[in-house]
């Protein structure tokens, strides 16, 4: 086999799938692409660098202007009316986002004017897209060259590491998307490529000056490239020198390197000290975007580091589209071994073929900084666990790791294992194409109409021809699914959302769910008519629900402004009746386990009545597990009826548990205790529904306790325990 064919396919492959990616993949959808594509509308559009502000064009202004503008070069010539842009965004985005599917995941609304053939601002975005593919085909290139200068004759090592690079989902979606992430991951491969050269061959000054042009290049692309210059000084410390020159030789060979990447970028951060007073322009970004003061960040760099891990491979959108976890698990045995292969290898070998052990030491170099800017950005960005911030030091990992499973096999098995492990990767990235990419932003596709069938009228805008419900009895906490079929009469002129709602005979709201049609895809104004689609939206009943209750299940279709479609005369249609029950194996009345900070758990409640007049007394009690008791705060439980859109109260009960001079210093890990809370309604309190919300504070600081999911994320400060429904009391009239 020659060593030709691998190049050429990788990178011919990574543009066929880098393109398809672009167009499968909605614009404005990949991490900040609307604000990069406004930087480099800008660039096109007047012809001068943008600076940071506020504004909306100039978001990403920080960032150096080198890959902003090729793109601008590639699509200056497309017709844009508005450079501004936006979609019309998807109101129910994010809903439940850390779950695999496709409900709610698009950010945005995709109407015909994105549509095929593209024009306008959805033909400019992909041509700047398509140079990003181009970037990324050179850093798939890069990474095939420098694995044949540390690892010539091993095309089992050279099709591993380019298949690992070339088809890693993540870095196929961001190379078909606007950012500057994959160019940075190129420019990291070019400078890479020049270190592992010069460790076999030596320092001279054309190596020097190339050192300067690619570095001062690289600086123009994003400024976190800056960890570059550790390699570079390692390849310079550890390459051949002339004997008894050899300090004299570094130093001027940095000297030359230098002089030639400040010629090339230093223009650029000298304009950044003049506008914004330093360098890099980072203190302008923090005070524009925030940032998390370092001590907290290194608190949350371990739950973060594995979503950074997840981001690296595939997390689609703003992260809301995962992959399957057994994806991200085969990718971490498959790199898990071969970084461990690679380490044991070098070790073993070091004295025998120390060129090549000094190589090695420079492709970690690489890994290992990039790895430092990450942690970096976690540390001082609430959104810095973005494995995209690697991607500079991806092309010399992919080859670590396939050096470290190719290395320890016999010579008949390595390129088996290496087309093994490369159609392994084909395989995922079909996967995540096909089974999550296109589905997100897939509208419904139609169905054949019911046969028998009772339409039931929408206004004059559509009519539901069947529906379901997929149970009678159920318990708190469970999953509701009510499938509905739509046949589309026409558009509207303005969004209508389905909504779910689950109601008690007095009206109290248990749980709802709210979406446009398509679960976000298909708001009613962009309905084709005639259309058939049968969708399942899914409602998720409260842990607190309260039980008994007989629960209605009605549908419809509402605008915030214009309000209710008619539904057959009414404003929602009934389609079931549902039962909620408590769990027999329940141990306490309403038992949920409701974690606040580890400290203490709501393991169940009760409430006296649910619906109450002005001025009545209501009455609540809680079952409270002790867990870890703090035995320096003595914590003290609020209780407030308040308005279910704001914060403001009307009434309520604070203070210590269980006994007015009660004290949770005394409080035993593993004991339940009983809290009963009554206060009385103000008399002049308007009729309506309101929430109970519950918790406990520090009373010294007001601080308050965190409720932590069973994922250990945290989920808020309070619990809104049930919603009150307040009627006018008839003895006050």
């Amino acid at each position: 086999m020659t060593l030709r064919p691998i190049p050429i396919a990788a990178v011919v492959l990574f543009i066929v799938l880098g393109v398809v990616f672009s167009i499968a993949n909605p614009i404005h959808e990949a991490t900040d692409e609307i604000r990069h594509y406004r930087y480099v509308r800008y660039l096109a559009d007047f012809g001068r660098l943008p600076v940071q502000s506020g504004e909306q064009g100039n978001a990403q202004a920080h960032h150096p202007p080198l890959y902003y503008a090729t793109a601008a070069l590639a699509s200056f010539w497309i017709n844009v009316t508005d450079p501004l842009y936006t979609p019309e965004p998807n109101p129910h985005w994010g809903f439940r986002n850390w779950e695999i599917g496709t409900d709610n995941k698009n950010l945005y609304i995709h109407g015909p004017d994105e549509a095929w053939p593209f024009r306008d601002a959805a033909l400019a975005s992909r041509a700047a897209r398509w140079v990003t593919v181009l970037w990324g085909a050179g850093a798939v290139l890069f990474t095939y060259l420098i694995s044949r200068e540390v690892f010539p004759n091993e095309p089992a090592i050279h099709l591993t590491a380019t298949g690992l690079i070339a088809l890693n989902p993540m870095f196929l979606y961001l190379g078909g998307a606007v950012n500057n992430d994959v160019p940075a991951a190129l420019a990291a491969a070019a400078i890479t490529y020049l270190c592992v050269v010069t460790v076999r061959d030596g320092l001279t000054r054309r190596r020097a000056v190339l050192f300067g042009v690619l570095y001062g290049l690289a600086m123009l692309v994003k400024f976190n490239l800056l960890a570059m210059a550790a390699p570079i000084a390692l390849a310079m410390l550890i390459a051949p020198h002339t004997e008894g020159r050899r300090f004299r030789q570094i130093a001027e060979t940095a000297a030359i390197a230098a002089a030639a990447a400040l010629a090339i970028c230093g223009w650029w951060y000298v304009r950044n000290t003049i506008l914004y007073g330093e360098p890099t322009g980072f203190l302008r970004l923090t005070e524009i975007w925030g940032f998390r003061e370092p001590t907290e960040g290194v608190s949350l760099t371990i739950p973060e580091l594995s979503y950074a891990w997840t981001s690296l491979w595939g997390r689609f959108g703003y992260g809301q589209i995962p992959l399957p976890t057994p994806i991200y698990t085969i990718l971490a045995v498959v790199c898990g071994v071969g970084g461990l292969g690679i380490m044991v290898w070098a070790v073993h070998t070091r004295r025998e073929d120390s060129v090549r052990t000094r190589m090695i030491l420079v492709l970690a170099a690489s890994a290992l900084v990039n790895f430092a800017v990450l942690y970096a950005y976690i540390t001082v960005s609430p959104a810095g666990a973005m494995g995209r911030f690697f991607f500079p030091g991806l092309p010399a990992f992919v080859i670590l790791v396939a050096a470290g499973i190719v290395k320890w096999l016999p010579d008949p098995a390595k390129l088996p294992a290496a087309g093994t492990i490369t159609a392994v990767m084909a395989a995922i990235v079909w996967i995540a194409l096909t089974g999550y990419l296109i589905p997100a932003y897939r509208v419904p596709p139609a169905v054949d109409p019911p046969t028998a069938v009772d339409p039931v009228p929408v206004s004059d805008v559509a009519r539901i021809l069947d529906y379901e419900v997929n149970g009678t009895d159920f318990t708190p906490g469970a999953q509701i699914d009510v499938t509905v079929t739509w046949e589309v009469l026409q558009p509207t002129d303005v969004p209508y959302a389905v909504f779910v709602h689950l109601i008690t005979p007095e009206g109290l709201l248990v749980a709802q769910r709210n979406t446009y049609a398509g679960l976000g895809t298909y708001p009613t104004h962009i309905w084709r008519p005639g259309h058939v689609f049968t969708e399942t939206y899914r409602v998720f009943l409260p842990e607190t629900a309260y039980t008994p209750a007989d629960l209605d299940v009605r549908i419809g279709l509402f605008n915030p402004t214009a309000g209710r479609l008619p539904v057959d005369g009414r404003d929602t249609l009934t389609i079931d009746t549902i039962s909620l029950a408590a769990d027999p194996a329940d141990s306490y009345p309403n038992e949920v386990f409701i974690n606040y900070d580890n400290h203490f758990a709501l393991v169940g409640y009760e409430i006296n009545t649910l619906v109450i007049w002005q001025g009545q007394k209501l009455t609540v009690t809680l079952y409270w597990q002790a867990l870890d008791v703090p035995q320096d705060i003595p914590y003290k439980v609020f209780l407030h009826l308040k308005e279910p859109d704001g914060w403001q109260t009307f009434g309520g009960a604070d203070g210590n548990p269980v006994y007015a001079d009660g004290s949770t210093l005394d409080w035993v890990p593993g004991e339940i205790y009983v809290d009963e809370r009554t206060f009385r309604l103000a008399q002049d309190i308007e009729p309506g529904i309101y929430e109970l919300e519950l918790g406990w504070y520090n009373e010294a600081d007001g601080s308050r306790l965190n409720i932590i999911a069973e994922e250990g994320h945290i989920i808020d400060n309070w619990l809104m325990l049930h919603t009150i429904l307040v009627q006018d009391n008839p003895q006050l009239r």
